[in-house]
């Protein structure tokens, strides 16, 4: 995904796409303030990491990102597959791509993540990141009936 700077916050001036850019250069900056303005002042925002549990509000996002920041910026590499906007909403379904060691030997895991964006009078902002374990192209068709949960 293409790096942009997200433009000054005035309403209605910035999009889905610049939080999205600006939500994955901070991630890999590990800039925690960057990130965290970047998310809807109200308290029903989500996040959900790769395994992890459902962490609800402001405090206990901006604390699990602290977590992951300890040791840096997370290098991931992110390619929207899906986008759909409304005037005042929009959903991007993400496959993010996550360089690892395994056993001495580059490889890549893949991360599944929705976004969820809303107008707000700051201009839009993230209400939900929901990443989940995943393959770039896993079809349904290859899928055992119990490897579907929902």
């Amino acid at each position: 995904m293409p790096r942009r700077k997200l433009p000054p916050q005035t309403p209605w001036t910035n999009s889905p796409d610049d939080v999205e850019a600006a939500f994955y250069e901070a991630l890999s900056s590990g800039n925690l303030d960057a990130l965290m303005a970047l998310w809807s002042e109200e308290d029903e925002i989500c996040c959900i990491h790769p395994g992890g549990q459902r962490l609800d509000g402001q405090a206990a996002i901006r604390e699990s990102f602290a977590q992951l920041f300890v040791n840096g910026g997370l290098q991931i590499n992110a390619e929207v597959q899906n986008r759909w906007h409304s005037m005042t909403s929009a959903a991007h379904s993400v496959v993010e791509r996550v360089p690892l060691d395994v056993d001495g030997q580059p490889q890549w895991g893949f991360v599944l993540a929705t976004n969820l964006f809303v107008q707000t009078a700051a201009g839009w902002r993230i209400v939900l990141h929901h990443a989940s374990p995943g393959a770039p192209q896993a079809p349904l068709a290859a899928m055992a009936p119990t490897d579907v949960l929902h």
